[in-house]
């Protein structure tokens, strides 16, 4: 029922929830660009489909190369979609698994966005199956699959760069757990997110670094969302 509201096949907006939208506003991406006339930024998103957040990131930024990768043809071409309905021209998709190192990225990206598969349980209002079919050892495995993909993504950042984790879900083996573990393993560290996140979501800051927003308590999906900068060499 989309392709019915006025403005929507002719590119002019995209529908994503408001907890997804401060992935951007939390990257510091547009300050990063600031004193670059000249080189590009570099923004990995690994795990992209249907493309709100690399098409945010795409919108917003100028002298920006942005590469959306995900799993398979179908997930690209939900993103190419969007892509093309918004006539965005600095977003390259690469079908290519997370899972899977990828030696050619290393270094890459100046942020890397990993906005990673999950429980969901942070939006059970529109995933029925979720609610009635979840069970504990699945939430096990995609706490390791998490992993997994964490470990590959921190080899992409720049030195000094920037590393966004982010869930829709609450469970906090998926969130905070998996945060905790990434920085006593990986030369990163937590990057203060509070001046991005406005003032009346503050109550919901679980560190310094990192953000749980509850449905029910904000008008928004249950979303979680850590930030991490890469140590200098």
């Amino acid at each position: 029922y989309v392709n019915r509201i006025p403005g929507f096949l002719e590119g002019e907006f995209f529908i994503q929830d408001e907890s997804s939208m401060l992935v951007y506003h939390v990257s510091g991406a547009e300050e990063m660009l600031q004193g670059r006339e000249h080189e590009p930024l570099h923004i990995l998103d690994m795990c992209a489909a249907p493309g709100g957040k690399c098409t945010h990131f795409a919108e917003r930024l100028d002298n920006v190369i942005i590469e959306a990768r995900d799993v398979s043809d179908a997930k690209i071409d939900l993103i190419k979609e969007n892509i093309d309905r918004l006539g965005l021209d600095n977003i390259r998709t690469v079908v290519y698994d997370a899972l899977v190192p990828d030696e050619e990225m290393r270094g890459w990206a100046d942020v890397v966005i990993a906005d990673l598969p999950c429980s969901g349980l942070g939006v059970l209002s529109g995933k029925n199956d979720v609610k009635y079919h979840i069970r504990r050892q699945q939430l096990l495995e995609l706490t390791n699959l998490q992993r997994n993909i964490l470990s590959n993504a921190a080899e992409y950042v720049k030195p000094g760069g920037i590393l966004i984790y982010s869930t829709c879900t609450i469970n906090p083996a998926e969130n905070g757990d998996n945060t905790e573990w990434f920085l006593a393993h990986f030369p990163f560290e937590g990057e203060n997110i509070k001046p991005a996140i406005p003032e009346e979501l503050h109550q919901y800051m679980e560190s310094p670094y990192s953000v749980l927003l509850l449905p029910g308590y904000v008008e928004c999906d249950g979303f979680y969302i850590a930030k991490f900068r890469k140590k200098q060499a």
